[in-house]
């Protein structure tokens, strides 16, 4: 597995928490921090998703206007000739 080297600031509490949590599960702190990553990660592409679908989800129903074969200044112009209210 190729990796690459980044240097990160963590508060005193953070460091302490990660060692900790690295003694106890056996792994090293650089592997939890990179667990925690990937879930983040994880977690946003989760999101990423389910906002694409609720935008598909919108853009197909009939209160985004989609399908429809006419216009709302196509429904007012005709609105206005038809009752003898356009200004020619």
């Amino acid at each position: 597995m190729g990796v690459v080297r980044k240097q990160i600031f963590l508060e005193p509490r953070q460091a302490e928490a990660l060692k900790r949590l690295a003694r106890r599960s056996g792994t090293s702190e650089g592997a939890l921090i990179r667990q925690a990553i990937d879930a983040r990660l994880a977690q946003a592409e989760d999101a990423d998703a389910q906002w694409e679908a609720l935008l598909q989800r919108w853009a197909a129903s009939p209160a985004s206007g989609a399908g429809r074969d006419w216009r709302r200044e196509d429904l007012y112009e005709e609105r206005l000739t038809r009752h003898g209210d356009h200004p020619r």
